[in-house]
């Protein structure tokens, strides 16, 4: 009686202070300054939840057979046990009428008690008009991600995703289970904060009558879905109730957030903790299972009638009922066979036929007896239950024990050398399983999460890297999960593997390489084979869960490897002072091709997308060539733009049925929206980094290294010559994604075949393959080369390349060794423009004619191909660079001067005429070859004519003839990454600027190489030249005609030994 007379005291002082609200707006001029603090008292209540059942529509079955109904529960009006309720982590937020905040949140109690559903709250406001002030209470166990104490919008409020779903070992529980744990949200809008008095009091003052309220109502965030439910079908037996189709994550004004916040919100299948024996039947014989879960709105199906046509089939996709609409299914076996079952599906929503709305602040209250198994009606199906084990490992697994069920999946997958990702997936019904990680091929004993070389792949229930940290970071990886799963579940569980990119001592390691053979890095749908790798086992076990007799067990161990990635050189991060900053790994297979997912098809190709767009992600047309040069000399900044598409251009175009569209979540990407077959090229190595800080984005901070998280990226032009520079002897599949886009329909990418660069595959709607690469720190020694300096020859200084720290990739030229594999010896013959030998019985001006002197000519070359299986002199002349060569300051003419002559020595006629010299010329006439050269393959023997880089003498005129030569593929990609770098050197050496093409999109008029095509498969009179253009784009192309349709300019270089 005491307390019922002290409750009634506390309500009618609340309602008189509330009757004492003003309703008229008052100036806040005449009310105390705008910003001023004052102390408040503010009134909140909770009002009635909502309840469907009064829009019931009945069915319009022949039959009462299955019917379900809703039903009134008693004091609904009543949501707690007593008139007491409690109201836990209370936040309160004052918002101007722009939105923005007022003030700084706070968290005003850690525990509020309701009285009559309503209380009252002494609290800190700012002074000011037309606000609105929100208060949010989480409950005991719901949690959020974001710091509320960062919140500076309403509309950062309100796209707010609370977690109120656990992952327990795989299967998913809400963790609201009653009343109390309930949280709730509430605004009250137009409302004026004003100062009463002299004193620091103030008064909160309601716009409007329609906006007054006599204090804040805070709505429950979530709906609670009751079923009460009989089970009278006597040849089954009820095993369990799911809950399908539920949002993972509340918010708080549903109606209010972002469409894209709603619409992007994953679902996921609650399990129900419910028992069915008979003491656990209500007083009415019915059972219960109850769920608290987020709202879930898909609308009313118009031409749905009928109870029985409400329902969709999960088998087929038949049904009206919506795809993501919540519903209940009741799982029961047969008596005769426990692996047959029946499911009965129950749709929830504002009625019982056509609408499937659930609603926060809602109570949806059901009953039903289930007493028909009539596959004809839609609502019910059977199903057959599966025992079945699937992971994709390195090898096919190995399986034993006497259980029932297949240990299966792709083989010969390896989890690459960024971080991993892979499934475990496991079918199963009455079953104990346990996934265990092990380090011993035998599965007896677990890897040691303490230990670095153990603990690289670790377990866990949370399907992203991103709920992972949300819900313990460490703490929920592990080595081993057991899990009983009843109802037949397909569910997983997810191995995490970390990146390996050194030793276990943070060291970069460098593979052995013999250059008498060929390497494969991801070539034919193989990993990388040269690189090292580690291993960790991965046991399933399956085990019956039963009452009596012996317990049967299935076990299936799967070899799990990981491939280390190849330090490629020093091309990563920026090009500064001659060099580049970092050291760059680069990937060891293309992952996309290989099934991780039993369900989902593989796409064995990646593609650009933006078709038709031309983004200036990756550089602008008319910026500043300095701009752009930062631009493209690595690939990170144009990856992330391109993955991130800040500009929310259509990435699908012409692609709609591999590419989703990209969805953006508040300006964000949605991290997790595409898997590894259905991405496009950029967003696929974007996806490849961690979220580590778990706030749902890949943070690029690029000057923060200790919090940046965006690590892998597609290679840069400029890198992907790095690593064409120092493969040697390795094969890289083609054709491969760059970082990069030509104008609005081509996006160029990176290959070796043919001796260049230039990829056959030119459109953004053309495959490719995607190699992702990473920036990584070096020590000292590795930074000592692959750099610009200077060099002082023969009295004059030059700016030399240094490539001697390469890891693969060179060849000192200098050596009697190196020479003898660089250099074949010839016959010198005179000048011709054809290349025509002189027929002393047929005299002719234009034709060449023995000098009777042999010379040394570089030998001729291709590179290696995806089929080359043997490694030739002209193979490894390609395939390797001067570790250390000077580069002539400026272009060289065809008779190896440097300045136009019209009458050049060199060019003369048979009678004597000499000829004007040419900037430009044929590539034999750059390679000091006869120019029947040009129309023969590499394997045709030629003659020397004295010309190009063969003739050349150096700045000064004072080196021989034929001790300059033409750089192959390689080194001409070394001087055009570095072209930028070698200019820097002009005032010392007096090296002139490459010629630059106007426009981005080129094949040729570029400078020669010494190499060829590859093989009598291709053209044989076409060679390699490459080009700069006046952004500092670049590009090798391999397509150049070797005759006078394509006349290049030239750059000769100049071996400098090692010591």
């Amino acid at each position: 009686m005491k307390n019922r007379i002290t409750n009634i005291i506390i309500v009618m002082a609340i309602m008189a202070l509330t009757s004492c609200v003003r309703e008229e707006l008052l100036s806040s001029s005449r009310n105390g300054e705008e910003g001023e603090s004052v102390k408040v008292e503010l009134s909140f209540k909770i009002p009635p939840a909502s309840s469907p059942q009064e829009l019931q529509s009945r069915s319009m079955s022949t039959d009462n057979a299955f019917s379900v109904e809703f039903f009134k529960e008693a004091s609904l009006t009543k949501t707690r046990s007593g008139e007491v309720a409690e109201l836990y982590n209370l936040w309160l937020f004052q918002f101007h009428s722009d939105g923005s905040i007022h003030g700084s949140p706070q968290q005003v109690s850690d525990q509020v008690t309701m009285v009559n559903e309503m209380a009252l709250l002494n609290v800190t406001l700012r002074v000011g008009t037309d606000q609105t002030l929100y208060i949010v209470a989480l409950g005991k166990k719901v949690t959020v991600a974001s710091n509320l104490m960062e919140v500076r919008t309403i509309k950062e409020l309100e796209n707010l995703q609370l977690d109120y779903v656990d992952n327990r070992n795989g299967l998913y529980y809400s963790r609201i289970t009653n009343e109390s744990e309930i949280p709730y949200a509430g605004a009250a809008k137009g409302i004026s904060v004003n100062k009463t008095g002299n004193s620091d009091n103030g008064e909160i003052v309601y716009g409007t009558p329609d906006g007054f309220s006599g204090g804040i109502e805070v709505k429950r965030l979530v709906s609670r879905i009751t079923l009460k439910h009989k089970f009278d079908v006597t040849e089954n037996t009820l095993e369990g109730m799911r809950l399908l189709k539920v949002p993972t994550k509340l918010c708080i004004n549903p109606a209010s957030a972002d469409k894209d916040v709603i619409d992007n919100i994953p679902m996921a299948d609650l399990e129900s903790d419910n028992a069915f024996g008979d003491a656990d039947k209500d007083t009415d014989g019915f059972f219960t299972s109850q769920w608290y879960v987020a709202q879930n709105k898909q609308g009313t199906i118009s031409d749905i009638v009928s109870e029985r046509d409400r329902y969709r089939k999960v088998t087929d996709g038949s049904g009206k009922a919506p795809e993501a609409g919540t519903n209940i299914e009741a799982w029961s076996y047969s008596k005769s066979d426990r692996k047959l079952y029946t499911v009965h599906q129950i749709y929830v929503g504002n009625n019982n036929t056509n609408n499937f709305d659930v609603e926060i602040n809602s109570y949806y209250d059901l009953r039903t007896i289930i007493n028909s198994v009539d596959l004809n009606d839609g609502r019910i199906r059977s199903y057959t239950a599966v025992q079945k084990v699937y992971l994709s490992s390195s090898s096919y697994p190995t399986s034993s024990g006497s259980g029932t069920g297949t240990i299966t999946g792709k083989t010969n997958v390896y989890f690459d050398a960024h971080y991993g990702w892979r499934p475990v997936i496991i079918y199963a019904q009455g079953r104990k399983v346990t996934v265990g990680i092990y380090k011993d091929a035998q599965c007896t004993q677990l890897a040691n999460m303490n230990s670095a070389t153990e603990n690289w792949l670790q377990l866990s229930a949370y399907p992203n890297y991103t709920e992972v940290v949300r819900n313990g970071g460490a703490n929920v990886l592990t080595n081993q999960i057991e899990t009983n799963i009843f109802v037949p579940t397909r569910f997983k569980l997810y191995l995490y593997a970390d990146e390996y990119i050194t030793d276990e001592n943070g060291v970069i390691t460098d593979p052995e390489f013999d250059r008498n053979k060929v390497y494969n890095a991801a070539t034919n749908y193989l990993p990388t084979n040269f690189v090292s790798e580690r291993t960790l086992y991965v046991k399933v076990t399956t085990e019956d869960i039963t009452a009596e007799g012996t317990s049967q067990k299935r076990e299936g161990k799967y070899t799990i490897k990981q491939k280390q990635g190849h330090y490629v050189g020093l091309f990563g991060g920026e090009i500064e002072n001659g060099q580049y900053t970092e050291g760059l790994i680069i990937d060891a297979f293309n992952e996309n091709n290989f099934q991780i997912d039993d369900e989902i098809a593989t796409a064995f190709y990646m593609y650009s997308g933006y078709y038709n767009v031309m983004t200036n992600y990756v550089w602008k047309e008319g910026e500043d060539p300095e701009t752009n040069y930062r631009s493209f000399m690595n690939g990170k900044q144009a990856t992330f733009n391109l993955a991130t598409n800040p500009k929310n251009y259509v990435v699908n175009n012409g692609q709609e049925s591999i590419i989703p569209p990209m969805r953006k979540i508040n300006g964000n990407i949605d991290l997790y929206q595409y898997n590894y077959y259905n991405s496009f090229q950029a967003r696929f190595c974007h996806d490849l980094n961690r979220d580590k800080n778990g706030n749902g984005v890949i943070d690029y901070l690029p000057d923060d290294p200790e919090k940046n998280e965006f690590e892998w990226y597609l290679p840069s032009t400029y890198q992907a010559f790095g690593i064409l520079t120092s493969a040697g002897t390795i094969i890289y599949d083609a054709p491969n994604a760059l970082a990069l886009e030509r104008n609005a329909t081509l996006a160029t990418g990176w290959m070796m075949e043919g001796g260049g660069w230039y990829s056959s595959n030119t459109g953004k709607n053309s495959w490719k393959w995607v190699r992702c690469v990473r920036d990584i720190p070096v020590p000292p020694e590795r930074k000592t080369g692959t750099k610009v300096t200077t060099y002082i020859d023969n009295g004059d200084t030059y700016a030399l390349i240094d490539l001697s720290t390469l890891p693969y990739g060179i060849t000192d030229r200098t050596t009697a060794e190196g020479k003898t594999e660089l250099y074949e010896e010839l016959d010198l013959y005179s000048y011709s423009t054809k290349g025509t030998e002189y027929d002393p019985e047929n005299p002719q001006k234009d034709a060449s004619q023995p000098l009777g002197k042999k010379v040394f000519r570089g030998r001729k070359n291709y590179p290696p191909s995806k089929t080359t299986t043997t490694v030739t002199l002209q193979t490894l002349v390609s395939s390797f660079s001067s570790p250390r060569f000077i580069v002539s300051p400026t272009d060289v003419y065809n008779d190896g001067d440097t300045k136009s002559n019209s009458a050049s020595s060199i060019l003369q006629d048979t009678e004597g005429t000499p000829q004007s010299n040419s900037i430009t010329m044929t590539w034999a006439e750059a390679n000091g070859r006869l120019n029947t050269a040009n129309s023969q393959g590499w394997n045709i023997p030629s003659k020397a004519m004295n010309t190009g880089c063969y003739a050349y003498k150096g700045k000064s005129g004072k080196d021989e003839p034929g001790s300059w030569r033409v750089p192959n593929s390689r080194e001409l990609s070394m001087i055009l990454v570095f072209a930028h770098e070698l200019e820097r050197f002009s005032s010392e050496t007096g090296f002139q600027k490459l010629y630059e093409a106007k426009a981005a999109n080129y094949l040729s008029n570029g400078y020669w190489s010494s190499t060829e095509q590859s093989s009598t498969l291709y053209s044989l009179d076409k060679a390699t030249s490459g080009l700069i253009d006046v952004n500092y784009g670049l590009t090798i192309y391999e397509g150049a005609n070797k005759t006078s349709t394509d006349k290049n300019r030239l750059r000769c270089i100049k071996d400098i030994p090692l010591n």
